[in-house]
């Protein structure tokens, strides 16, 4: 009886590792990180942009979405991430204002095609979308993964804080880039800070069109993803998300980690997603 319990034990093992190590699996992250504000005093950029990329590190993901990154928090991330390369651009426009950017790795992962646009009625310029307060956009990527040519379509957004509308409205921009781009079939990824609670209107919508990667697995606390900066945060609102299709996600979790000084890394915490199979195909 010992003997057969050792060798289930040792077949999980196996089964488990070749499953990680197979390359089908993806590890995908979103992570506001904060843009870089002197007024945040101890929380500010400098003070923990060490701890943060440790993190990431750490967590290892093939793929990062990270939001609100100024030119010098991207140029950063870009020198200490020696394995990844980025696209996006600033949400004014070049290198101008805060980018939503997906950093990817390079050795893993080829890119195919890629772009920038805005979250209003005209998405081929920098613009502000309805009753947004600022401009806001969207960067979308093709890759393809360099061992099996699989490919995968990645969305990565930060919607308005403030326009109730324009978060609406933003939903519809992407899911129509998505249907216009004929992705619809594919696997495809929807990442980012929404600025919305699950049960708003943005999320509803994308809900009924994607699958959000929480609600696929039955997941431990912390429940939310928004802590601002509060070092006792109960984690309630949950406005980060990564959404999927065609896509079976077998893990998912909130990174609930602090910096040695028992700050946060960031006023966000990190969700990160593994995938193992590949339902769909460009």
């Amino acid at each position: 009886m010992k003997k057969l319990l050792l060798l289930i034990i040792a077949t999980l093992f196996f089964i488990t590792n070749s499953c990680s190590d197979s390359p089908n699996t993806l590890n995908i992250m979103t992570y506001n990180i904060r843009l870089d504000v002197e007024d945040d005093g101890l929380n500010q950029w400098d003070k923990r942009k060490k701890g943060l990329v440790y993190l990431i590190k750490e967590e290892d993901p093939d793929i990062l979405g990270i939001q609100e990154g100024l030119p010098n928090q991207i140029e950063y991330l870009l020198e200490q991430l020696e394995e990844y390369s980025m696209i996006g651009e600033g949400r004014n426009g070049g290198n101008n204002g805060e980018y939503s950017a997906i950093y990817y790795k390079n050795k893993k992962l080829r890119l195919e095609k890629d772009e920038t646009f805005w979250l209003s009625e005209t998405p081929g310029k920098p613009s502000i979308g309805w009753d947004a307060a600022l401009n806001r956009i969207a960067t979308v990527g093709v890759f393809a993964t360099t061992k099996s040519n699989k490919k995968l379509v990645v969305y990565n957004s930060h919607f308005d804080h403030i326009g109730k509308v324009a978060r609406e409205k933003s939903v519809n921009v992407i899911l129509n880039h998505i249907k216009g781009n004929n992705y619809l079939k594919n696997a495809i990824v929807v990442m980012g800070d929404f600025n919305a609670i699950p049960t708003a209107a943005p999320i509803r919508l994308l809900s009924k069109n994607l699958d959000d990667s929480f609600n696929e697995l039955a997941i431990e606390k912390p429940f939310g993803t928004f802590n601002g900066f509060e070092l006792n945060s109960k984690l309630t609102n949950r406005i980060d998300y990564i959404f999927t299709k065609n896509l079976d996600v077998y893990e998912y979790k909130h990174i609930y980690k602090k910096l040695p000084n028992g700050l946060w890394p960031s006023d966000h915490l990190p969700i990160f997603v593994s995938i193992n199979e590949w339902l769909g195909f460009i």
